[in-house]
This record gives C-alpha cells, sequence and structure tokens, in this order.
C-alpha cells in the first residue's frame, strides 16, 4: 500500500512540474503558434489612421487655354508694337507672291517712282485713319485726284497686254482695306486675332484677293510699281492704302 500510495504522489508532482515547463517555455517563445507577427504578415496601419491610406489627385485638372473645345484666351497687344513699314512690306510680298503664282511679274517698291507712289498713299492712309473711315474718297478728294496731285496721274497709266489703258480713274489703281492689330475680332462670326506684322498683312491681303474687282485690280498685268502706306490708331485699327503704276 505504501509503495502504491508513494508512486501515485511522485506521478502527480512530475505531471505538475512538466506542465509549468511548457507554460515557461511558451512565454519565451513569444506566444502560441499561429499568432500575428508585426514583422511577418501583419498589416502596417499608418498611425493616427484606422485604414490603408490611398493615393488621391491633388485636384481636379482643368481644360488647358488650348483645348478645342474652349476659346483660346489671347492677351492684348500694344498698336505701338506693330510697325506700319513691316506690315506695309509684308503686304508687298504677299501681293507679289500671287502675281508670281499668275505667271505675272513682280512690282517694284523701290526707285524715285515707287518711293513718291508709297508716299501718296500713307498720306491717304494717315487721312482714313483721321476720319475713322476706310473709302477711296476723303474730305472730297478721290483716287485720282491724289494722282494729279502728286503729278502721278499720267505717268503711273499703263497700257493692259496691248488692249486698254489702265489709270487711276474709277480707283483703277488703287486698294484700300482695314484690320486690327492684337486684338480679338470678328469676321462672319469667327474670331481673329493678329499677332504681328505678318498676321496683319495676310489679313487685309487674304481679304483683297477673294475679292474679285480687287483682286483683278491688284494682279492687273504689265503694272510695274507699287507703293504701300499702313496707319495703326491708338486703338489698334489699321488703315492700309495700296497704289499701283505702271
Amino acid at each position: 500500500m505504501v509503495n502504491k500510495a508513494f508512486l501515485s504522489l511522485t506521478a502527480v508532482v512530475l505531471f505538475a512540474v512538466f506542465g509549468i515547463g511548457v507554460f515557461v517555455g511558451m512565454q519565451v517563445d513569444g506566444g502560441p503558434a499561429g499568432a500575428p507577427d508585426a514583422g511577418q504578415g501583419a498589416i502596417a496601419t499608418p498611425a493616427g489612421t484606422d485604414t490603408p491610406a490611398t493615393a488621391t489627385p491633388a485636384s481636379t485638372p482643368t481644360p488647358s487655354e488650348n483645348d478645342g473645345d474652349r476659346t483660346t484666351e489671347r492677351e492684348e497687344i500694344p498698336p505701338r508694337e506693330f510697325n506700319e513699314r513691316n506690315i506695309s512690306a509684308a503686304i508687298v510680298e504677299d501681293i507679289n507672291d500671287a502675281r508670281v503664282a499668275e505667271g505675272l511679274e513682280r512690282l517694284s517698291d523701290s526707285g524715285t517712282t515707287a518711293d513718291r507712289v508709297r508716299r501718296m498713299a500713307e498720306n491717304h492712309s494717315d487721312a482714313m485713319a483721321d476720319a475713322g473711315l476706310t473709302s477711296h474718297t476723303i474730305d472730297g478728294v478721290d483716287s485720282a485726284d491724289r494722282y494729279q496731285q502728286n503729278d502721278l496721274y499720267q505717268s503711273c497709266e499703263f497700257n493692259v497686254n496691248g488692249n486698254y489703258i489702265e489709270n487711276a480713274d474709277d480707283n483703277g489703281l488703287e486698294v484700300v482695306g482695314e484690320t486690327v492689330a492684337g486684338q480679338t475680332y470678328t469676321v462672319d462670326g469667327t474670331e481673329q486675332f493678329n499677332a504681328n506684322e505678318t498676321a496683319v498683312a495676310a489679313a487685309l491681303t487674304d481679304e483683297w484677293l477673294s475679292t474679285s474687282i480687287l483682286r483683278d485690280r491688284l494682279l492687273v498685268p504689265d503694272a510695274g510699281q507699287i507703293g504701300v502706306g499702313v496707319t495703326v490708331n491708338n486703338r489698334g485699327t489699321v488703315y492700309a492704302t495700296v497704289n499701283l503704276c505702271g
């Protein structure tokens, strides 16, 4: 009986000791197997947040000024930025390009007679600007009168293909026009903007060459010289006069 009781007591003691050892070992190893570890598989959440952060745009993009679905905003250019002589030279070049395309001779804008024709054209553009009117006749003086007053009426008339004499009567040697420099304006419902001297010249010559009577006047055969006068007023309105000579 003693031996059996002793053996039973010994078994109880050994079981208790073994159980304590297992419990201590688990604590030293960091917890039971399967517990999540912050460095191995746990989801890291930024401090101060309850859910993972997501990337969002700083702002919603808006259409740029170059987008086709909105009107381009243009900054006005002061009239003083436009050189009148440069515009005149570009007009001469555009007209001569059109003449060459039709197999005609280029017109000269240099020499004594051409200089006189140019000054006459400049004076008329100044008069149109002062009057705020685009017209062959200002203060009762028409194109033929100006040729007479500048002693150019007879010297500038010429024979066209041996068929007839072209002269300053009925504005036969003159074209006048108007456009806008450095500001947005509308032509037939379409916005236009001439940002430099070349664009101003093109706006004028394109209009003239698209009008049959003016096109025929600028592309008349056997003309020899050209004078162009341009005046830009302080509001950006451009007045132009083209005078031809044989």
